[in-house]
């Protein structure tokens, strides 16, 4: 009987074996806005790699700048966050257009490997600065934004091992915890980072396991058999 469970383990273990992951490296982090809502009166820039959107009428814009991490990052982990870049909200007094909703399409190139996309959906709460909107507290007149899509994950295959790419969220605290989005007090700029990873995708057992597993499972029935048989 010990026997019999020992190779069970030793198929189990073969299995696990095969798939084994080493770190990764991401040669490049390329960022950009899709869908803007109004397609008109939100102006689009780019400033080196930082990517921006502008909106409104005043002595300053209201806006959005996302500025990707810089490359290579070397040496990731699986299940281990990282920072893709870090995201800015700028909110000013504005008249005029505001901004509804936008997507962050973020590109990740993984060195010697695919090209990861990752696109999710922004929205955008300006909200009316009033009196009845303000009391002392501020809090209500904070403009928000907003996560509003699940995070989705993407499959990718690196050197014969399946992986899954996910964003995680927005991070205030260097990754201690993420959320899905963050408001900002009237006339001040407020920075999140966005945060990534990449787990080992489950490996399903070969036909070839499962029938030696089988085989095993056979082998322990028919001798608990022939020991009552015989007792």
């Amino acid at each position: 009987m010990t026997f019999k469970r020992n190779i069970a383990a030793i198929a189990v273990a073969g299995v696990m074996t095969a798939s084994g992951a080493s770190a990764l490296t991401i040669s490049s982090i390329s960022p950009s806005w899709q869908n803007v809502n109004p397609s008109s009166g939100v102006t689009e820039s780019t400033s080196g790699s930082t990517i921006s959107l502008r909106w409104g009428s005043g002595s300053s814009s209201s806006g959005y700048d996302f500025t990707p991490t810089g490359t290579p990052i070397s040496g990731l982990m699986p299940g281990t966050a990282f920072a893709l870049g870090q995201f800015s909200h700028l909110n000013f007094p504005i008249t005029g257009t505001t901004l509804s909703s936008v997507d962050l399409l973020v590109d990740i190139l993984i060195s010697g490997g695919p090209l990861v996309s990752s696109s999710f959906a922004l929205t955008h709460n300006e909200t009316l600065n009033r009196p009845a909107n303000c009391p002392a507290d501020s809090t209500p007149c904070d403009d928000i934004v907003t996560i509003t899509n699940n995070l989705g994950s993407q499959s990718f295959n690196f050197r014969g091992q399946n992986y899954v790419f996910s964003v995680l969220g927005f991070s205030q605290d260097g990754g201690s915890t993420i959320s899905n989005g963050f408001s900002t007090t009237e006339n001040m700029q407020n920075v999140a980072t966005l945060y990534g990873e990449y787990t080992v995708a489950p490996v399903p057992l070969p036909a070839a396991g499962w029938l030696l597993l089988g085989g095993i499972s056979g082998l322990f029935v028919m001798g608990r058999r022939k020991k009552r048989s015989t007792a």
